[in-house]
């Protein structure tokens, strides 16, 4: 999103200040022109906005990055990325629809479709409208549960989720894959101990069969 450390260091700046001028912000010696032109890619990101008064502030999204703006790549990455999890039933005979991963991490691994909430939706709204996307099926989804799972390779991380379970028993429509990072298919016995499984299946298989609301947090191994 900013691609020169003059960007980061005006939100870092402003993520200190209720607003600033321009002249407040400027490093000394620094050319005019120069600051000019990097304050204007900052404000074009939707990061920092200039109020009536002259004085620059911080959006609602600036605000959330703040001082974190010069964290390293490596601090990203040892966050947890946060994701759903869909298990989606067919009620007419109890099949599981399961999807084969094409990317990595952890391709060619078998697993419960997956989703990304974000912002403007419901988990279960994103969760539905992925399905509509990628399936063509139709689901209503409730949350069931949650959790973590930090997934080895030996020494080597290969994934940290954190995760909302949400389910739908009575999935509607044909089966129409439509999306290059999976091949999704139906299951009406699945073997979730299986090698070719993903290595959290056993753990989410257990608690929706348990048929109650659950918190889990696992380190899994690749086998």
């Amino acid at each position: 999103m900013l691609d020169h450390h003059l960007q980061r260091s005006i939100v870092y700046r402003l993520a200190l200040l209720d607003s600033a001028r321009f002249s407040e912000l400027q490093p000394p010696d620094l050319d005019n022109k120069l600051f000019t032109y990097h304050l204007k890619k900052v404000v074009a990101t939707g990061l920092v906005v200039k109020n009536d008064q002259g004085l620059y502030k911080l959006t609602a999204e600036g605000r959330r990055l703040g001082v974190h703006v010069f964290e390293r790549q490596i601090d990203q990455l040892e966050r947890a990325n946060s994701v759903l999890f869909l298990v989606i039933r067919r009620s007419a005979d109890g099949a599981w629809l399961l999807y084969k991963r094409q990317t990595h991490p952890l391709i060619n691994r078998i697993g419960f479709m997956h989703a990304i909430p974000v912002i403007s939706e419901t988990a279960a709204g994103s969760a539905a409208k992925a399905v509509k996307e990628n399936t063509n099926l139709d689901c209503q989804f409730k949350v069931m549960g949650s959790g973590y799972f930090r997934v080895f390779d030996g020494d080597d991380l290969e994934s940290f989720t954190h995760f909302t379970m949400l389910i739908c028993e009575d999935a509607l429509g044909t089966l129409s894959a439509n999306d290059d990072h999976a091949k999704y298919f139906w299951e009406l016995k699945p073997d979730f101990a299986s090698k070719e499984m993903l290595p959290n299946m056993v753990a989410l298989s257990q608690a929706y069969q348990s048929g109650e609301l659950f918190f889990i947090e696992q380190t899994l191994r690749l086998g």
